[in-house]
């Protein structure tokens, strides 16, 4: 790697990285590997800085430290090597451009508008990274393939983002995410020119794989397990199941579920869901709140933390949501749930809170009301499931001729 650019100008990208809002343990860290970089540069005269972190860093490296280290490394790189100032809150390749790097200024200029309008709908950054992903794979074709301006874009140029002659290569979530780009930068871009390049996609089908739901006797079992005082489950992850078990909240909201969201005189969880932003009323039945109780005065720390579930490992501080699928499968292995490789997690409570609903009859708002969905096509993922609702459209196929080795 050639340093002299990095020797004579590394305090700019200090300074940048200041303006991006780094923290300033990370700032820290990319100085310190700028100067330890300069200080031998006879071995980095000879490697790239893909070559320097596998023969240099990796090999002393903590493994919790190795994606940091990447991601520093990477940002130097991208200063050092392509005179680019990295963007907080983008991943950062090691050895490569980014897709977004390689897009000419127009097409930047277009994701830098779509990510602003994102971010003023208040969006969760997963969210907003996922519409964004789509957005700049649709530009980066177009740029690989020479079109320079989305007013030249032709029918052929976006066909062949999706099939190539012999398979296809994207389906009903990237053309979903581009007709999002499309309709919300279209303004920008021009009504014509959005409406056009929407009506080349093709009209596919999200296809779900098959939801292996959770049983009736599986709900006893799990039902079972956490009325058992004496089956080893603590108070903490007792709480949690039997709280996703009979309200089907998502991980985040779990987590993130404060002392000031229970209504213990009226009975009510309220909460504003982390994912969709919007407001959410539960029931807050007696078998949950009984868990709660018995979680907070008997185990939780004595904290003085607004949230309610808190960390065994960091003391007193939040738990994280990907805590929850280890939490789970605990406690589905002492309720003998799935032992042998199936589908667990809290979100398949969530699913059987969706279908128990459906089964009994309730409308589709009744369900959107309770699992916190602002989206109506939603509730037809849990309607796939539905076993028992699908059978009634099965085709009666006795006027027809059958061998009987075929239904054996």
């Amino acid at each position: 790697m050639e340093t002299r650019n990095l020797k004579e100008n590394w305090p700019k990208l200090i300074r940048h990285l200041e303006s991006q809002g780094y923290a300033r343990s990370e700032i820290s860290l990319c100085e310190k590997t700028i100067k330890k970089i300069l200080e031998s540069p006879d071995i980095h005269t000879r490697l790239s800085y893909s070559e320097y972190y596998e023969q240099c860093v990796a090999p002393s490296c903590l493994e919790t430290r190795k994606q940091s280290m990447r991601h520093i490394l990477g940002v130097i790189e991208k200063f050092d090597v392509y005179g680019i100032y990295h963007t907080k809150g983008r991943r950062c390749g090691l050895g490569k451009l980014l897709p977004y790097e390689t897009l000419n200024p127009d097409y930047k200029k277009l994701v830098d508008r779509y990510e602003s309008v994102l971010r003023r709908s208040g969006l969760r950054d997963t969210t907003i990274t996922s519409e964004i992903h789509a957005a700049v794979s649709f530009l980066k074709n177009l740029n690989d393939s020479g079109v320079y301006s989305l007013s030249l874009v032709n029918e052929d140029d976006v066909h062949k983002m999706f099939y190539d002659g012999n398979k296809t290569l994207r389906g009903y979530d990237f053309s979903f995410g581009v007709r999002r780009f499309m309709l919300k930068m279209e303004r920008v871009i021009g009504k014509e020119h959005c409406h056009r390049i929407i009506a080349y996609l093709p009209k596919s089908v999200k296809v779900h794989k098959p939801y292996h739901a959770m049983t009736d006797e599986e709900f006893k079992k799990l039902e079972s397990a956490l009325q058992d005082k004496t089956n080893g489950i603590s108070l903490r992850d007792r709480a949690i199941v039997t709280l996703a078990l009979y309200t089907g909240l998502r991980n985040s909201d779990i987590v993130g579920l404060k002392f000031e969201n229970i209504d213990w005189n009226n009975n009510k969880i309220s909460l504003v869901q982390s994912k969709t932003l919007t407001p959410l009323t539960l029931p807050l039945r007696p078998i949950i709140g009984n868990a709660l109780y018995d979680y907070i005065k008997e185990e939780r720390p004595n904290s003085k933390s607004p949230y309610i579930f808190l960390s065994t490992r960091k003391g007193r501080l939040k738990m994280s949501p990907t805590g929850l699928p280890v939490l789970s499968y605990k406690v589905f292995n002492v309720a003998c749930i799935r032992i042998n490789g199936e589908k667990k997690g809290l979100h398949l409570l969530r699913h059987r809170v969706a279908t128990s609903l459906i089964n009994n009859g309730h409308e589709s708002p009744i369900v959107m009301s309770v699992l916190g969905h602002t989206v109506p096509l939603a509730v037809d993922y849990y309607l796939e499931s539905d076993y028992k609702k699908l059978k009634e459209c099965g085709l009666d196929i006795n006027q027809w001729y059958i061998r009987k080795e075929v239904l054996l």
